[in-house]
């Protein structure tokens, strides 16, 4: 389940928040999932919402999927209510108990975004990539953003390219990949004015 990248990306803020399905567990657990679903995808959360997510944590028997699945909804109602360091810390929780999980690093990687860590950022998405995601187009997608902050343009059109290959009929790549196109078009060479 994504998040808002579209209209996050519109706001130059890294989007794609994936929360995860818990399987078993409680009602709190499934409570806590639910409230992430409905985060991801609008960017916000109720404060009391995560009351579910940490009942589930600290009274509910998870089998470590759930603990973990638990820890990342938990951690996308922080991001959503711009609580970063208690976001990442569930992240970081989620990653130290399963580290080959993608879309937990999109999820960092995005905090990362946000403080404009941009190297961070850009480490963890890349690191997403190479374990593999569901939506890795959404992965392409924010690391591209982060290397324009660094003004990395040939890393971001290859990485706008790829994220269009995968998703052909999103307009977020091409829209950013066409403004980094005609930004490069509209410089003079290199000592062409002098």
């Amino acid at each position: 389940m994504l998040g808002p990248p579209v209209a996050a990306a519109e706001s130059d803020t890294a989007g794609g928040a994936q929360s995860m399905t818990v399987i078993g567990g409680d009602a709190s657990a499934r409570d806590c999932f639910n409230a992430a679903s409905i985060a991801a995808r609008r960017d916000y959360s109720d404060p009391k919402s995560v009351a579910s997510c940490t009942h589930a944590l600290e009274h509910s028997r998870l089998t470590d999927r759930d603990r973990i699945a638990t820890f990342v909804n938990r951690g996308i109602l922080y991001l959503a209510q711009r609580e970063l360091d208690r976001a990442a810390a569930d992240f970081d929780a989620a990653i130290g108990m399963n580290p080959a999980s993608g879309e937990v690093f999109v999820d960092r990687g995005n905090i990362a975004y946000m403080r404009r860590s941009y190297d961070a950022a850009i480490s963890d998405y890349t690191r997403a990539v190479e374990l593999g995601l569901e939506m890795d187009h959404i992965a392409y997608f924010n690391r591209a953003m982060a290397y324009e902050h660094l003004r990395n343009f040939d890393g971001a059109k290859a990485d706008y390219r790829r994220a269009l290959e995968l998703e052909p009929q999103w307009f977020m790549p091409r829209v950013r990949l066409d403004s980094l196109m005609q930004a490069s078009a509209a410089q003079p060479a290199a000592g062409a004015e002098r």
